[in-house]
């Protein structure tokens, strides 16, 4: 008989246990081969959503977003496939430690025990896969289904599976072999003693919540090879679910705060009507980009100083921010600077060319607060440009300038802001008008100080009297929102599947912990512990892993949310994020509590429990 079919026979002895742990390590397959297949999905889908002209400075937010979740799905699967494994193989100790008393040669317990890891390994590895790419298929006809127009390709992304199983593959085997060669070379004697090498912990930071608890503290104290490995596999699902959670609501608020931003709130714009439908078609994100068929620079759009000096004079009117626009082609102006390292001067820029919108502003009453990489403006002669026109058409924007109507402006700061899809420039207002030898704006945005009908009305038949037109840019700024709401939308199967699969990790651990310690606890109801201690037993020990794991977890999901993937996060308010950390930390118990409840029902439902392979 050979050494696999030996092996496969040994695992059918003993289903339950078997079943477990491919159960286990099927569950974590599924849920990794979903969230990694859906997320390169979604990648084309946002890049899809964001191709139109007026979204593309969306992309990079939800890019960076989805490229984090992936890279810590690679990095969960591979950790806690390989935990699971090392696990089980340490719990069969006692096992091998039978199989070299009564001589069994060192080599074919190795063989022996490598033949099981690799059986559960494959298995779980075809049946996870098959149940993830089922989840990916319901995945795309949920997308289909809510994103009009969008071509889902037939082909399967086998590539995708194949170097995923590779990965978990690779890392399993690895894990397996390593306990077997540990503890094959180790006596009979100490591999027959359970508690060889460990370390327990005589204080838990729980042990005074009662005897449940400290019963728990010992388990979990005793330091077996891979419960490191479990602690950075629940830490790695705590933080992947976090950071979905926390991190997807920080990115879609910091998105949300940008535009705001750039846009500003209760303004009404005051202008000629043609000039203000060009302009908002321009700044909506289901607009259209503006092109060189429309003059803004016609004298007839220009708005009256009489105007503007009665909107200022008005009674609940703030702010009056005047404005220049003219839609022109642009250059890039390339750069000569010293090359340290070369020890040379070196020529920046490509020379390119393109068309954009020239806004000429007020820097010092503008109501925009524009979020920006660079410095401030403090000259005349420097712009700031828009992040769609910084990627196209310049290789280094900060060194580089702009080429307008003969003239070249050094670009002191890349700015976000969706007007015109990105392809946008800032400059001085009386720097433009003298550039185009004009007076005036035309354009005036004027912030409310109360956003009532009864006040926009007034600047209504104001406008009126000189011939001009207003728009409530506020329904631009709500439309605008509630578009990037129905952007982030199409996410959220990653944060629900993420915190499934932080559910099932923790049910695993648990299932695999407590049948790992079976013999402590069928002695424990032996001697009489009634269901309720037993289950309080099991709940204890997922919050001391859960805790030991989940606030690490959080709190680095918290942090890098904030810092690492979008820059100056914004939170809706003070409280959002201890309010968030806490809700978070309270679902993690919950997720503790709930996972321990089928632990104990599969433990509870069991007359007869075999703590061995060799029992009878």
């Amino acid at each position: 008989m050979s050494e696999q079919d030996y092996a496969s026979k040994d695992l059918k002895r003993r289903p339950f246990r078997s079943t477990l742990i491919l159960v286990s390590m099927t569950t974590v397959v599924a849920a990794t081969t979903f969230l990694f297949l859906f997320g390169n999905v979604l990648l084309d889908v946002t890049s899809f959503v964001t191709s139109s002209d007026t979204t593309t400075s969306l992309g990079v937010f939800f890019e960076t977003f989805i490229w984090a979740t992936i890279v810590l799905v690679l990095i969960l699967g591979a950790v806690v496939i390989s935990s699971t494994v090392s696990l089980e193989m340490v719990t069969r100790r006692k096992d091998i430690g039978l199989m070299k008393s009564i001589g069994t040669l060192m080599d074919t317990i190795f063989d022996h025990f490598m033949a099981q890891a690799l059986i559960m390994l494959g298995s779980s590895l075809v049946l996870g896969v098959a149940i993830g790419a089922f989840l990916y298929v319901l995945g795309l006809l949920w997308l289909s289904s809510v994103v009009t127009n969008l071509v889902i390709s037939s082909s399967f992304p086998w590539l995708h599976v194949v170097g995923l199983s590779a990965i978990y593959l690779f890392v399993g085997y690895f894990a397996a072999q390593r306990p077997i060669y540990n503890i094959v070379h180790e006596s009979p004697i100490d591999a027959l003693n359970p508690d060889i090498g460990t370390k327990v912990q005589k204080v838990g930071y729980l042990d005074t919540f009662g005897l449940p608890f400290r019963i728990a503290t010992k388990a979990t104290g005793r330091r077996f090879t891979g419960t490191r490995r479990t602690l950075l596999s629940l830490f790695l699902s705590i933080s992947l679910a976090s950071l979905l959670w926390i991190g997807g609501g920080l990115v879609e608020a910091t998105t949300d705060a940008y535009v705001i931003r750039s846009m500003g709130t209760h303004v009404v714009a005051v202008g000629d009507a043609d000039l203000l439908d060009q302009y908002y078609a321009a700044y909506s994100l289901t607009g259209t980009k503006l092109d060189s068929s429309f003059d803004f620079m016609n004298e007839s759009y220009m708005v009256s100083t009489d105007l503007v000096a009665a909107l200022t004079g008005m009674a609940g009117t703030g702010d009056i921010d005047q404005r220049l626009l003219s839609y022109e082609t642009v250059g890039e102006g390339p750069a000569i600077i010293w090359n340290p390292t070369l020890e040379q001067y070196e020529y920046i820029g490509l020379n390119r060319s393109g068309s954009a919108l020239i806004v000429g502003i007020d820097w010092s009453s503008t109501i925009s607060d524009w979020y920006y990489e660079g410095a401030q403006v403090n000259a005349s002669s420097q712009v700031w440009i828009g992040g769609q026109m910084a990627n196209v058409l310049y290789v280094d924007p900060l060194v580089q300038s702009l080429e307008v109507q003969g003239a070249s402006l050094d670009v002191q700061a890349v700015a976000f802001d969706i007007l015109n899809g990105g392809d946008v420039a800032y400059m001085s207002l009386d720097q433009m008008q003298s550039l185009y030898g004009v007076t005036g704006a035309n354009l005036v945005l004027v912030q409310v100080e109360r956003y009532e009908q009864s006040v926009i009305d007034q600047i209504a038949d104001l406008a009126d009297d000189y011939g001009m037109a207003v728009y409530l840019q506020q329904e631009v700024l709500e439309e605008n929102l509630n578009t990037i709401s129905a952007f982030w939308m199409l996410l959220q199967p990653l944060p629900v599947m993420a915190l499934l699969s932080a559910f099932l990790g923790l049910v695993n651990y648990l299932l695999v912990s407590v049948f790992g310690r079976l013999r402590d606890y069928v002695i424990m109801r032996s001697v009489g512990a009634g269901p309720m201690f037993i289950a309080k037993t099991m709940m204890a020990e997922g919050i001391d892993m859960g805790l030991k794991s989940g606030i690490p977890a959080v709190l680095v999901a918290t942090f890098s949310s904030i810092y690492f993937l979008v820059p100056e996060a914004a939170v809706p308010s003070l409280l959002y994020l201890p309010v968030t950390i806490v809700t978070t930390l309270v679902a993690l118990m919950a997720v503790v509590v709930l996972a321990a409840i089928p632990v104990y029902l599969i433990f509870n439902s069991r007359a007869e429990l075999r703590v061995s392979e060799f029992s009878v």
